[in-house]
């Protein structure tokens, strides 16, 4: 039983976290995008593959990736794409997308979704979280890769708006990557897991 198995605090049991890296033994190449402000547990949990991470907390500027008055979508988009900052080269095999999509709207999901198509290829995944009947969840967590199985939610006191989009609009909007599956956490969190369409 490796440590983070135990009953530590934030410690959360993922039934959709083995999926998201099935197939990928340790030190294969593994090229991932974290939308979330960056955990040391995550990239401990990482360093067991050949690893290009690319971490991007899009919710540090928030206001500069709101649709606001501009109706082009190629500005918002143009936004994003400064602020992932990807290589030219840079092929994603996994998304870990967290709770963000329900911290934007759904033009800013759209807007996501094309400057992350060009990035993906067929087998690339995705693991978030969903809105259960639409509903915020109890508290705004940073997120973190404990190991296959368990995820470390840690609170944080930022509070950006939170539009609880249902799977059909994140579906409907977010075309980069489909729901393949979902499962129920505690406090009534939605894990959800993606893959290519």
């Amino acid at each position: 039983m490796s440590e983070a198995q135990g009953q530590g605090p934030g410690l959360v049991y993922s039934r959709l976290l083995p999926e998201l890296f099935a197939g990928y033994e340790d030190g294969e190449p593994l090229t991932v995008l974290d939308l979330g402000t960056g955990s040391s547990s995550t990239v401990a949990f990482l360093s067991r593959f050949k690893v290009r991470i690319f971490f991007a907390d899009l919710l540090e500027h928030p206001t500069s990736l709101r649709p606001g008055d501009d109706p082009n979508p190629l500005g918002l988009q143009h936004a994003i794409a400064r602020q992932l900052a990807l290589p030219e080269d840079a092929m994603l095999d996994v998304v870990l997308l967290w709770d963000y999509l329900h911290y934007i709207e759904l033009e800013t999901i759209e807007a996501l979704s094309a400057v992350l198509l060009p990035r993906l290829h067929r087998n690339s995944r995705g693991y978030g979280f969903g809105a259960l009947h639409g509903r915020k969840p109890a508290d705004a967590n940073r997120y973190g890769i404990a190991d296959r199985d368990h995820l470390l939610a840690q609170p944080t006191d930022q509070e950006p708006q939170y539009y609880a989009h249902s799977q059909q609009r994140l579906s409907e909007h977010f075309a980069a990557l489909r729901i393949a599956r979902g499962t129920l956490l505690r406090e009534g969190r939605l894990e959800l897991l993606f893959d290519s369409p």
